[in-house]
């Protein structure tokens, strides 16, 4: 079954077939719609800075994250199509001979082969995300004023959702890999960039938070309210 690109479909459509019990696409597609969407709020809240008088000094770095938030979420519509035929190969491999110690041999092989496949779809999305959390850390430094304040917030909430959602998607293929030096190195590799796109996430949250509660940002570097 061919699970049809995001900007291919309406929503609804979408969501018909994400909600079918044949699980394709599943909850690594949908991770990847959630960080296009964050890409989006980006994209909108710059958007809509980048023209007014009292932004004229940032108005180069907003176009910039314009740039930008189109490319990652132009990214995160094709990783929800790849995500979703990534376990393919995986599903067919389980299905070869394994009545000799060749077959069970070539089987294992393209077993391991195709969920380290299946795993790389996730970890773009992670690396995708580090950039996007980059970009909303900009948008922080710039003091946006007013109630779009509440979209930056909800954005990096995404953002922060799309890379642990990503993470998990990464642990539940590496699970299966026999090899141990190249789980642990997947494994590895997914942890650290969780680690380094949370701490920057609640940052800005907390930031954001704060500014929605009293109506003013806090200093630079200092934590808002939880």
């Amino acid at each position: 079954m061919r699970v049809c690109k995001m900007i291919e479909q309406s929503i609804t459509d979408y969501l018909d077939q994400l909600q079918s019990k044949e699980g394709l696409p599943g909850g690594g597609s949908a991770t990847a719609i959630i960080g296009a969407m964050s890409s989006a709020l980006s994209h909108m809240v710059s958007d809509i800075q980048k023209d007014k008088k009292n932004f004229q000094a940032y108005k180069n770095d907003l176009e910039e994250i314009l740039r930008e938030a189109k490319k990652i979420r132009a990214r995160f519509e094709v990783l929800s199509e790849e995500d979703a035929m990534a376990f393919e190969p995986v599903s067919k491999a389980y299905k070869l001979p394994k009545e000799t110690d060749e077959q069970n041999r070539n089987r294992q092989e393209a077993i391991e082969s195709g969920l380290k496949g299946a795993v790389q779809p996730p970890l773009e999305m992670m690396k995708e995300t580090l950039k996007l959390i980059d970009l909303y850390k900009e948008l922080r430094k710039i003091d946006i004023k007013g109630s779009i304040v509440n979209d930056i917030a909800v954005g990096i909430l995404f953002a922060k959702t799309t890379l642990q959602s990503a993470y998990l998607n990464v642990l539940v293929n590496t699970d299966f890999i026999k090899n141990e030096s190249i789980k642990l190195e997947l494994e590895g590799l997914g942890n650290a960039y969780l680690v380094q796109g949370e701490v920057k996430a609640d940052q800005i949250y907390a930031d954001t938070k704060y500014y929605l509660v009293h109506k003013k940002w806090p200093v630079l570097g200092e934590r808002g309210v939880k």
